[in-house]
């Protein structure tokens, strides 16, 4: 019955509605969380549908400038990196260091210097700069071969914050940032400012009642926002698609235990959506059995993934249950870059369905990547998995998470400020 009623066409269908860009807190959020709710509101199913909002802080870039001045003089196209300290009008003028990696050894170089570093930068790596006495940072983004308007810095920020951080950075293009260590920059000056605006953004939820094991919640978990240079498709509206699928088929095959559908905002700026939804049913997490979120499908060429951030044992009932659908897969057990953190982080045990694909954080994400073919099979197997654990008598996978996966995730989530 399951195989008959997973249509890839219908998930192709949903996704085509959201060709454009859906930037957290924009317009184009906005309206996609409007289209979502119409599409979950037109089953006239007995789910309990609702919006919830939150708000979170986004950087407004007001001025971004970066040059050397020694040993020679040349001005360099730059963003200031969102979340970091402003200069004065005059900017911050300081010896330059390259710390590669930012190992040990140079980071002893550090001190009183602007340094440039390969690492993305986040919250950790600057407070080890600002320990190791750096007056500021450059970042660079893109590869050799850009062209365009790719050769150009793309807009780079910390992680949420309501405060901007302790020293400024700036994000220059990867052929400048060669030209610079090429050359032999040894003194750059930089200027950064720049205000944070509060922001809205909105989980979409939808709930259907377990018919006799109610207190048992399980969440099947997508975000629809996408990252402004392209539209998401794949990253993540195809995810969306997989998720709308299985809400239909649960309104239609009411299962056991109840099943929270959530369509998170703003994972793009940080999980937030995410982060949002366990604050806002705090007081339910105890009754939270397992996540089951998708972020990246819906290609045609690719290999199938769930990561899994629980016990190894859950990966070998996956498997198990994907061999009996007939559909090629792997497994693997760890902590994984997506919206499943968040519960994991809360002891909800988690997992994330991921195919591999093209474009992602591009302008090539779009439909045109995306494959009805595809979509069913994720969608087949991940409502497989969800009907496996909505309707066994006794819950059947290990709720015990690694504590190596546990201190990952406090020191991961402990950054945010």
């Amino acid at each position: 019955m399951m195989n008959t009623f997973i249509s890839g066409e219908r998930q192709y269908n949903f996704v085509s509605k959201f060709n454009y860009v859906r930037e957290a807190g924009t317009c184009g959020e906005q309206r996609a969380a409007e289209t979502i709710l119409q599409e979950l509101k037109k089953e006239n199913s007995d789910a309990q549908i609702l919006t919830e909002e939150f708000s979170f802080f986004a950087p407004q870039i007001k001025r971004s400038f970066f040059e050397v001045t020694a040993p020679y003089h040349k001005v360099y196209e730059a963003c200031t990196f969102g979340f970091c300290a402003n200069t004065d009008e005059n900017g911050l003028e300081a010896d330059f260091v390259y710390l590669e990696n930012a190992d040990d050894i140079n980071m002893k170089q550090a001190n009183g210097k602007i340094v440039m570093v390969n690492n993305y930068m986040r919250r950790t790596m600057l407070e080890n700069l600002v320990k190791a006495g750096a007056l500021g940072f450059v970042s660079f983004s893109g590869t050799p071969i850009d062209t365009g308007k790719k050769r150009l810095p793309a807009a780079k920020n910390l992680s949420q914050s309501k405060t901007l951080a302790e020293i400024p950075g700036t994000c220059i293009h990867f052929v400048d940032a060669a030209e610079l260590v090429e050359k032999g920059a040894l003194r750059v000056r930089m200027i950064c400012e720049q205000t944070l605006v509060e922001k809205t953004s909105q989980n979409i939820c939808a709930r259907i009642e377990g018919s006799d094991k109610s207190d048992n919640i399980l969440t099947v978990t997508a975000h629809y926002d996408s990252v402004p240079q392209g539209p998401g498709a794949y990253d993540n509206m195809a995810g969306c698609a997989i998720v709308m699928e299985l809400f239909l088929y649960f309104c239609e095959h009411k299962p056991r235990r109840t099943i929270d559908f959530v369509f998170f905002g703003a994972e793009e700026k940080g999980l937030l959506g995410s982060r949002a939804y366990v604050k806002a049913h705090e007081s339910e997490l105890s009754h939270h059995l397992f996540n089951m979120n998708i972020d990246l499908a819906g290609q045609s060429l690719g290999g199938t993934v769930i990561g899994v951030t629980g016990d190894s044992s859950i990966c070998r009932q996956f498997e198990a249950l994907a061999e009996k659908c007939g559909i090629g897969m792997t497994t693997r057990s760890s902590v994984w870059s997506s919206d499943s953190n968040t519960f994991a982080w809360k002891r909800v045990p988690s997992m994330t369905l991921n195919r591999d694909g093209y474009g992602m954080h591009t302008e090539y994400d779009t439909i045109d990547l995306i494959s009805a073919w595809s979509l069913r099979r994720s969608a087949l197997l991940l409502c497989t998995i969800a009907n496996y654990l909505a309707n066994e008598e006794v819950f059947p996978l290990c709720r015990q998470i690694p504590q190596e996966f546990l201190a990952q995730l406090d020191a991961s989530f402990s950054t945010e400020k």
